[in-house]
């Protein structure tokens, strides 16, 4: 590998002054400029990010962050990822701060311009798409019907990432999809409530531009009050609570009641994810019913509750 962060930044400032520092496109160049492997591990990227100049990476206890990047002394940064992570996460962290370095980088070289601030969000979305490459991960989450839970197992990443990287990477296939969360933290062998809907949490809400809501016959207030909200609870009724009362998977083949704007009913699937015999995350994806048999593929790989008819359960 002979780039550095300079070169590559130099490289990309003329599209970024024009574009934007769009994560997708900066994560595609990044991968091909250093000539990235297909799934890069901590020893891996500990190796390009020295080399190329980002920085030294070493792991450290940090309570209250997963990672830390600053200015070294001798140029370049220091990077730390927090070393009771596991490598997935740490993985993702180091790729996050590669991205908040280079937009440091390239601020620096514009003029000595201020960074650009609230950065950590893009620098999420740079280290998914990074991390699952979009040729590779359309073809993986058609092949598992949208399948979180056999993409989790497939990628080993966050199920929150691997949540939001369908909805960035399906543009073509119209379908929403959303990630509870217990609120509990700590040991899953600790946890000796028994889960109800409000101890979840939506972790992640995300949909397709084709995944839209009609406004003819209803105000766009009402209809968005149907979907699920990004840190709320399962609704009453809903298929996220049945998952999480009854701790099965659950498909519902018509939801009625959404008034998609192609005048079309809602199929959805929703997964529990199970850490040491009790429900930790509920995996839900909604397309619609005209695209129902997109979902196959996973409904053939565990026992779901099928439910031939329900009205506005999202």
């Amino acid at each position: 590998m002979n780039g550095t962060r300079e070169g590559f930044c130099r490289d990309l400032l003329d599209d970024a002054l024009e574009l934007g520092l769009d994560p997708e496109g900066v994560a595609d160049r990044f991968l091909r400029y250093f000539n990235v492997s297909g799934r890069p591990t901590v020893p891996e990227l500990t190796v390009l990010l020295e080399e190329a100049d980002f920085g030294t990476v070493t792991g450290r206890c940090l309570e209250a962050m997963k990672g830390i990047h600053y200015s070294a002394p001798g140029g370049g940064y220091d990077i730390h990822y927090r070393e009771d992570l596991w490598d997935g996460a740490k993985e993702h962290t180091l790729l996050h701060e590669t991205f908040e370095i280079i937009n440091e980088t390239m601020c620096d070289l514009y003029s000595d311009s201020v960074p650009v601030l609230r950065v950590c969000r893009q620098a999420d979305r740079f280290a998914a798409a990074a991390l699952m490459p979009p040729d590779m991960f359309s073809l993986c989450a058609q092949a598992s019907g949208f399948d979180v839970v056999a993409l989790q197992a497939i990628y080993q990443r966050a199920y929150a990432s691997i949540t939001m990287r369908l909805a960035e990477v399906m543009r073509h296939q119209p379908l929403m999809t959303i990630l509870y969360e217990r609120r509990e933290v700590g040991n899953p062998r600790q946890w000796f409530d028994a889960l109800t809907p409000g101890g979840l949490t939506a972790k992640v809400v995300a949909r397709t531009s084709g995944f839209r809501l009609r406004t003819t016959r209803r105000p766009l207030s009402c209809l968005r009050r149907l979907l699920p909200r990004r840190g709320a609870s399962p609704t009453p009724g809903s298929v996220a609570e049945r998952v999480a009362l009854t701790g099965r998977p659950v498909y519902v083949e018509r939801v009625s009641g959404y008034d998609l704007w192609q005048n079309d009913d809602v199929t959805v699937v929703a997964r529990p994810v199970i850490w040491h015999g009790r429900v930790a995350k509920i995996a839900v994806v909604a397309v619609p019913h005209r695209d129902r048999s997109v979902l196959a593929p996973q409904l053939d790989q565990a026992y779901f509750e099928r439910i031939p008819h329900a009205h506005q359960v999202l």
